[in-house]
Parts: structure tokens; sequence; C-alpha cells
């Protein structure tokens, strides 16, 4: 059975297809619509990076600081 996702994980993923689309596709584009696309995915990178560190550390107190 499959989880509902959130809006919020719908757009994230959608966002993220869209814009390893466009980098990888072999018709020529605009060179603006694929620097754009290579932020959006820089920027999905760092977010599930950031969303990651938090999950792993949900569980910590801030004792140390």
């Amino acid at each position: 059975m499959k989880t509902k996702q959130s809006i919020y994980d719908r757009v994230k993923e959608t966002l993220a297809v869209a814009s390893q689309l466009v980098i990888a596709s072999p018709v020529k584009l605009p060179p603006k619509l694929v620097i754009v696309a290579k932020y959006v995915a820089l920027a999905l990178g760092v977010l599930e990076a950031v969303e990651g560190a938090a999950k792993e550390r949900g569980g910590e107190d801030d004792e140390g600081e």
C-alpha cells in the first residue's frame, strides 16, 4: 500500500524530474532554460541533504549549544 505524499513532496518530485529532463534533453533548448534547470536540480539536491540531516538529528538534543 502506498503512503499518501504531501503536496510539498509531489511538487519537489515533479521539479526534480522536470529539471532532469531539461538537462538531459537531446533537443537544443535555450541556454537560459538549461541554466535554470541546473540551478533547480542543485537546489533540490541541497534541500534533500538538509532534510536528511534534520531527520537524522531529530532524536538528538541541543545540549552542546
